[in-house]
């Protein structure tokens, strides 16, 4: 039998989880209350406490809170619940932070009565019960790393279609050179540099100078921060140099 609390400011919102819980022969509601502070609580030392929350910011800071000691004898360890928290919604950020301070489940109040039962019951075993969004943000943290690899390579071999002179154009437009410093920097034409550019957007099956230059970061600076690469784009954004 799985010891369950539930804490919530609302009555009715606590009702509706005790009547999804209730439902589950292997489930006992053994203490509710609007109050995390309550000795009713601490009296009876719910295995798993589920607390309704309207944002994931007042979820922190319920799990903040320093853990109720039990009464009784001095040296006996506070009980420690596996924390179950309901939150109308989420981000990756939030997410991160709940799990950080504690939390081993996460859903989202709009779909909780589809979730509850295994979520309370994958609590009790010591395991992390994650909602499908919650679950979607961590899964999307690991799978991203490698997303980012495959661009990675992807862009690279896009380079190594150009020529040589050509790769030469595409590192200038990435470090936001005009057509003029180009022809000065290469020592031809600006209408050799206009000829080579088109070149370059043609094998790289790209517009404009911006789209160019993100495949040459991609492939030359893959740590590169997001701030970085849009503060980069708005300096190659071009300027009246033609292509």
């Amino acid at each position: 039998m799985i010891r369950v609390g539930v804490l919530g400011r609302e009555p009715l919102e606590r009702a509706g989880v005790r009547r999804v819980l209730e439902e589950d022969t292997r489930i006992r509601i053994v203490c509710e209350n609007p109050d995390p502070s309550s000795l009713l609580i601490r009296t009876s030392r719910p295995d798993v406490l589920i607390s309704i929350h309207r944002s994931a910011d007042d979820a922190l800071d319920a799990l903040r809170r320093p853990k109720p000691a039990s009464p009784g004898a001095a040296g006996v360890p506070a009980f420690a619940p596996a924390h179950v928290v309901l939150v109308d919604s989420l981000s990756e950020h939030g997410t991160r932070a709940l799990l950080r301070h504690g939390a081993r489940g996460i859903l989202l109040r709009g779909n909780s009565v589809r979730h509850l039962p295994w979520a309370v019951r994958a609590a009790a075993e010591g395991t992390v019960a994650l909602g499908p969004v919650a679950a979607r943000f961590l899964v999307d943290q690991y799978v991203r790393p490698g997303r980012m690899a495959e661009a990675v390579v992807a862009a690279r071999g896009m380079l190594e279609r150009l020529s040589a002179r050509e790769r030469e154009i595409a590192r200038l437009l990435a470090e936001g050179a005009s057509n003029p410093g180009m022809a000065e920097a290469l020592g031809i034409s600006a209408h050799t540099v206009k000829d080579h550019i088109r070149g370059v957007y043609a094998k790289l099956g790209v517009d404009n100078r911006v789209q160019a230059s993100r495949i040459v970061w991609q492939a030359h600076v893959p740590e590169q921060p997001a701030a970085s690469a849009q503060a980069r784009e708005s300096k190659a954004c071009p300027g009246g140099d033609g292509p």
